[in-house]
């Protein structure tokens, strides 16, 4: 608390040296791995018995991609910054922000974030990964809701840019502000939801495509190595570049939106009215297992994984290269986010 103005000072963004890790499965070893490759230190905690190990090979193995997609290769690890503590509460006290992964349970994310709300100063944020809950379930099992934010990264979290930052019904604005400050700080593009949603919003995005897919593979419309290649060879390329709403402004020519929705606006209706709904029964279930055997060509999920994160670590470097002309980065200072909160 700055005895001079009654505020809670928390650190600026960038001044942040130690962040807290809670859960180090998959999204949280990926941060882990990120914040390492920025400079940071790493409180980490895991009730589970192998999740140090686990979480320093996991490392290891990301390593190599994501610090040559940052311009430099051959850094060692600094392993020596990611230290793995034996409670919520050490992690808590420690460091300066904490970052939540565990499971999509709300009955255990509200607990453990319960825990982490009693052990932190009130002027430390607590940044929640998860994808779906809304932050206001959350933020009711602390009491300083107001610092509690969600900031909800894609796998692969050390290598996809996007975050997307949701503050709750009592989540104080200026604490969404300094999350999505610092999660630019530490070199992701976040983007603010401006009210809560089930899924929040990239996930319902992601899942509206994805849902259209299952039911062009059940209706057997295309095959799964087909349908995956609209999306690689036809629709991505492009997606890197601009979001759907863009493509469509591009696609009316000189007329824009306007001229797109007088051409083909009654044709995109009876196109929506004609997409599907499956339902994950069991003959679809099925049919996705066969599918994924199909367009795996016989290779494991770790080949799979060490081929995306290479070529990976290329695509997202050339979408920056390509950065949208209307997008403008401002400093801390011109955003107003300093010390006080």
């Amino acid at each position: 608390m700055n005895a001079m103005t009654g505020r809670i000072s928390r650190s600026a963004p960038d001044e942040v040296a130690a962040v807290g890790i809670i859960g180090t499965g998959a999204v949280g070893a990926s941060w882990a791995t990120l914040f390492l490759a920025r400079g940071l230190t790493v409180l980490a905690h895991d009730p589970a018995p192998d999740a140090e190990a686990r979480t320093r090979a996991f490392v290891d193995g990301a390593w190599a991609s994501l610090i040559a997609s940052l311009g430099t290769p051959g850094r060692p690890v600094p392993g020596e910054r990611m230290r793995f503590l034996p409670t919520v509460e050490a992690v808590a006290r420690d460091a300066q922000v904490i970052q939540e992964n565990a499971p999509e349970r709300p009955a255990l994310k509200s607990e453990l974030i319960a825990a982490i709300d009693a052990a932190a100063t009130a002027e430390k944020p607590i940044l929640s990964s998860t994808g779906g809950i809304p932050p206001s379930t959350l933020q009711k099992s602390c009491r300083h809701p107001e610092r509690f934010v969600v900031v909800h990264p894609f796998n692969p979290a050390h290598l996809i840019p996007l975050v997307e930052v949701v503050g709750g019904a009592d989540t104080d604005p200026i604490v969404v502000d300094w999350a999505m400050a610092f999660a630019r700080h530490v070199g992701k593009h976040p983007i603010r939801l401006l009210r809560e949603a089930d899924g929040h919003m990239t996930n319902r995005l992601q899942f509206a495509l994805m849902r259209e897919a299952v039911h062009c593979l059940v209706e057997g419309i295309a095959s799964a190595s087909d349908i995956d290649d609209a999306v690689r060879y036809g629709l991505g390329p492009r997606w890197a570049l601009m979001g759907g709403l863009l493509t469509m402004h591009l696609a009316g020519g000189a007329g824009g939106m306007k001229g797109i929705l007088e051409h083909a606006g009654e044709a995109i209706e009876g196109w929506w009215s004609a997409l599907g709904q499956p339902r994950l029964d069991e003959h679809t279930r099925a049919r996705l297992i066969e599918a994924a055997a199909e367009i795996s060509a016989g290779r494991s999920i770790g080949e799979w994984v060490q081929w995306r994160d290479r070529n990976l670590a290329d695509v997202v470097r050339l979408i920056q290269q390509a950065e949208s002309p209307c997008v403008k980065e401002t400093s801390f200072q011109e955003r107003g986010i300093g010390n006080v909160g």
